[in-house]
C-alpha cells in the first residue's frame, strides 16, 4: 500500500502519525519505507538517521532507491529529507510535462516493501503533488481546533484536481483526529464535524500525550519510548486498523 499522510496546514501531527505508523507496521512485521517529502527531514531526525540522498537524487540524478535509502530499524527504511529538496522543486518546475509524475515513473516498482508511506510537507507543493500522485490513498491528520478543520476543505479540494486533472484515482483511507483532548469541547465538536463529513473513515482520536513530544528528542518511536502510554495504544490501534484494511482490500483484489 502506498499511501501519503497530507495536511496543509501545519501542526496536525504528519510526522508522528508517519513515524509511528511506520513503526507499528515494521514491529508487525511488514517491509516499511518512508519517503520523507518535507525538507525540514524531521522523520530521519525523529528516528536519529542520517544520510546523504533524498528525492533529489532519485527523481534528478535517477541514483536507484535502494542505494538511496537507510535502514532505520529491522524491516524499516527511509529516504530522508532536507534542503535538497528544495532543489528538486526547482528541477520539477522547469520539467516541460510529468513533473506531477516524477516520483511516480522513478519508483514504479517498490514491490519488495509492504507499506510506502510519505510524509508530505504543509503546503500545495509539486513534490507533494508528486507525493499525491504516487500514493494510491490518503490519511489525512486533523488536530481537533477549527483551523485544521479548514485545511481538510483544501485537502478535498487538492485531491479533486488530482483525480480531475492528473488522472490519477488517489482515495482517502482515513481521517486521524489529533491532538485530542477529552476536557476540552472543541475537541468533541471536531470529531462530530469530522464524522459528519466523513463517516466511517474517521478514525479512533489520538489522544493528547507528553510522551509523544517527548520520544523524537531521544530518537525513539513512542513504542520504544513509552510502550505502555496512551499515545503507544492510540496508535497501535491505527496501525492493528491499517492492517485489517490491507487484508480485506487483498482479498477483494484476489
Amino acid at each position: 500500500m502506498r499511501i501519503a499522510i497530507l495536511n496543509q496546514k501545519g501542526g496536525t501531527g504528519k510526522t508522528t502519525t508517519t513515524v509511528s505508523l511506520a513503526a507499528g507496521l515494521a514491529e508487525a512485521g511488514h517491509r516499511v519505507l518512508v519517503i520523507d517529502v518535507d525538507s525540514q527531514g524531521h522523520v530521519g531526525v525523529s528516528l536519529g538517521v542520517e544520510g546523504k540522498h533524498t528525492i533529489y537524487h532519485v527523481v534528478v540524478e535517477e541514483i536507484p532507491l535502494e542505494r538511496c535509502v537507510v535502514r532505520a530499524r529491522p524491516n524499516l527504511d527511509i529516504l530522508i529529507g532536507n534542503e535538497t529538496l528544495a532543489s528538486a522543486e526547482i528541477v520539477l518546475a522547469r520539467m516541460n510535462e510529468g513533473r506531477d509524475r516524477a516520483l511516480r515513473d522513478r519508483l514504479e516498482d517498490v514491490s519488495n516493501y509492504d507499506f510506502v508511506l510519505l510524509d508530505c510537507g504543509p503546503s500545495l507543493s509539486l513534490l507533494n503533488m508528486n507525493a499525491l500522485t504516487f500514493a494510491d490513498h490518503l490519511i489525512v491528520p486533523v488536530s481537533c481546533d477549527y483551523l485544521s478543520l479548514v485545511g481538510v476543505k483544501q485537502v478535498m479540494k487538492t485531491l479533486k484536481n488530482v483525480n480531475q486533472v492528473l488522472l490519477h484515482p488517489i482515495t482517502v483511507l482515513g481521517i486521524l483526529p489529533t491532538f485530542y483532548d477529552m476536557r476540552n469541547n472543541i475537541s468533541d465538536e471536531s470529531v462530530r464535524t469530522l464524522k459528519g463529513y466523513f463517516q466511517d473513515k474517521v478514525l479512533p482520536p489520538i489522544r493528547v500525550n507528553t510522551k509523544l513530544k517527548e520520544a523524537p528528542s531521544l530518537q525513539k518511536t513512542i513504542f520504544e519510548f513509552a510502550p505502555e502510554s496512551r499515545g503507544a495504544s492510540d496508535y497501535q490501534k491505527v496501525v492493528d486498523w491499517l492492517l485489517r484494511e490491507k487484508e480485506t482490500r487483498f482479498k477483494k483484489s484476489a
